[in-house]
């Protein structure tokens, strides 16, 4: 079997190299790659040893056969696009060989690995890959990309795709590409989509990244996508229980999107390394955050106040990194109690930015009886559903 260097493959989401491995730590992010053989293996490492068995990282490996390696176009992340992955692999050791792909015949097959736990957890870093059979780069797979989709169906709201780079993990090769960057908290990254409201208790075999409506609304517009998630977090204070009357600001969104992958960094005792945005430059900029920060607001003024101002600079920083980008700032179907505090944000902002296109949406507040709920009241697959229906229709608002 021979190698395949990791800068062969197609990268999607935020990764960060060290020491000879590209960590993929943020939910949806990974890699793909097209090959004819019969067998593929990877290694894979991960933190296991420092997390319990329920929050250990867990991967999808969704395998695709195909006629011709010369179809294989590498610019379209949905080129694959299964409901489910033929394997869910747990990375419960700090050193994990993968079978991403095993046939007594030689086939020609697309491979792609994916995140399905979110980075508050174990982490994955790709340490090699080995194949028996031949690396298809296809029409168009440059070196070093950060792929994941193909032309929008929503024209109008493609700005006409991200600048160049010639550093590593260039982006797409495709400049029509419709890009979009979420931020949000554990509604983002897919938490508890497979399990059972007051039946189950949360663990990350549970988190289902691709059945998230930021997944889901990727998909419906044929965009690339680049997630920033991380359960529990806010901008002015992580959830809190309601005897608490002090924010908890151990980790607040602020303090983490700057960065490629900040808590792996710390992990790796590295300084963490600002994230370069010329490497996904994105067209539009989804904000989800406020449903863990209304915990401890609990409907006091000053506080909500607190949240508005945190809201309004943080819209402002997304616009500094990226100024190109329309923004979107929703919030709605865990509790709507500050869905007018994300208004109010929005219109201070648009007072200092008249020329941003930016909107609030007010998500629909999940219907426990209709659409059942998953693990700590979190939406079911079916509310993600909506949710990405509703949100792609005002995307197109912009």
């Amino acid at each position: 079997m021979k190698a395949v260097s990791v800068d062969d493959l197609i990268w999607f989401g935020r990764n960060l190299d060290h020491k000879g491995v590209r960590y993929f730590d943020y939910s949806a992010s990974g890699f793909e790659f097209c090959f004819t053989g019969k067998k593929a293996i990877a290694d894979i490492l991960s933190d296991s040893d420092k997390w319990k068995k329920n929050n250990q990282a867990v991967i999808g490996v969704f395998v695709k056969e195909i006629k011709n390696g010369n179809a294989f176009n590498g610019d379209s992340f949905w080129e694959l696009d299964d409901e489910e992955p033929a394997q869910r692999i747990f990375l419960n050791k700090p050193e994990n060989l993968v079978i991403l792909f095993e046939s007594p015949v030689e086939k020609t097959v697309i491979i792609k690995v994916l995140k399905l736990s979110e980075v508050a957890f174990g982490y994955a870093g790709l340490k090699n890959i080995k194949i028996d059979g031949i690396l298809n780069r296809g029409k168009s797979v440059p070196e070093k990309t950060n792929a994941g989709g193909g032309k929008s169906v929503l024209e109008q709201i493609n700005t006409g795709g991200s600048k160049s780079s010639s550093g590593k993990n260039k982006t797409s090769p495709s400049s029509k590409n419709l890009k979009i960057e979420f931020i949000g908290d554990s509604i983002t990254c897919g938490y508890g989509i497979e399990g059972i409201y007051e039946k189950d208790v949360f663990k990350t075999s549970q988190e289902r990244a691709d059945k998230s409506y930021a997944f889901l609304a990727a998909r419906e517009l044929n965009a690339e996508f680049n997630f920033v998630s991380w359960s529990g977090i806010g901008l002015i204070s992580k959830y809190v229980d309601e005897s608490v009357d002090v924010p908890d600001t151990s980790i607040t969104m602020p303090l983490l999107w700057p960065y490629t992958d900040k808590s792996l960094s710390l992990r790796l005792g590295l300084e963490p390394e600002l994230w370069d945005e010329s490497r996904f430059s994105p067209d539009i900029v989804v904000i989800n955050l406020g449903t863990n920060d209304a915990s401890f607001v609990r409907g006091k003024e000053e506080r909500r106040l607190l949240y508005v101002n945190a809201l309004r600079v943080f819209i402002e920083q997304v616009h500094a990194r990226s100024p190109k980008a329309k923004i979107c700032c929703c919030l709605g179907v865990m509790g709507q109690d500050l869905c007018k505090s994300v208004k109010d944000a929005v219109n201070l902002f648009k007072k200092d930015f008249p020329g941003v296109k930016i909107i609030d949406v007010k998500l629909p507040l999940q219907n426990e009886e209709k659409d059942g709920v998953g693990t700590d009241w979190h939406p079911s697959y079916k509310t993600h559903k909506k949710m990405a229906d509703f949100l792609v229709k005002k995307l197109s608002e912009l």
